[in-house]
């Protein structure tokens, strides 16, 4: 018996088996005085790509889905760019919380530009000399949109960790609970998240499955004991 989780699939039709036993070409029939020109196998590159196509990898089949169906979560409805957007809202929504319940921030913030404003003033009126300094540092002030931000603590944002939303082909009904691996039909596209509870939950049905087996059993050797 195959192995159900055999990562190449072999869809090969008994007709082809059969006439490659008889020394013709696998996918045609046609016979070796009939092969193209330095054709050993089959009798075209047109019969040896038609044959190829019908073995295949798990992966070549994962990339199918994806590219046929897209990169979108088909239980959640997730992409990559909308787990990206409730990644920056929610970061930048606890950020403005953090800001406004500590307005002392903002007042370090506006003497902290202040006094650099100072500094900018002050060598704005030696330019010379301003511009001979920066030789070797021009990138020491190029980031002024950083420098416009407040000082929030590590501890306010560490928690949130940029999402990497990947996406993974499924098993409507999972190869150990009796499902087809390579039916398309079998298969849908889940995000990260959605497919660990998905998997979670195969395993479950799984030891169900099993836990009504041992009981099934017992029962029946119950029964012939009495």
């Amino acid at each position: 018996m195959p192995n159900p989780r055999e990562n190449i699939k072999y869809d090969i039709p008994k007709e082809w088996v059969e006439n490659f036993k008889k020394g013709c070409c696998p996918v045609c029939g046609k016979t070796k005085f009939e092969f193209d020109k330095g054709q050993k196998v089959y009798c075209s590159k047109k019969c040896a790509e038609e044959y190829g196509e019908r073995i295949y990898t798990w992966q070549q089949l994962v990339e199918k889905i994806l590219e046929k169906r897209g990169k979108k979560c088909e239980k959640c409805g997730n992409t990559s760019s909308k787990k990206e957007k409730e990644f920056m809202r929610l970061k930048k929504e606890t950020i403005i919380n953090y800001i406004e319940s500590h307005p002392e921030l903002i007042e370090l913030k506006r003497k902290e530009l202040m006094d650099k404003a100072e500094e900018y003033y002050q060598k704005a009126l030696k330019y010379d000399e301003y511009v001979e300094s920066l030789k070797g540092k021009e990138d020491k002030y190029s980031d002024l949109d950083w420098d416009m931000r407040v000082d929030i603590p590590y501890e306010v944002t560490n928690k949130f960790e940029y999402p990497r939303i990947g996406f993974e082909i499924d098993h409507i009904k999972a190869v150990i609970n009796g499902g087809d691996m390579w039916d398309e039909k079998n298969l849908q596209v889940l995000c990260d998240e959605c497919h660990k509870k998905k998997t979670k939950e195969d395993m479950l049905e799984r030891k169900r499955k099993k836990i009504k087996t041992k009981v099934l059993e017992g029962e029946i050797r119950n029964n012939r004991l009495k």
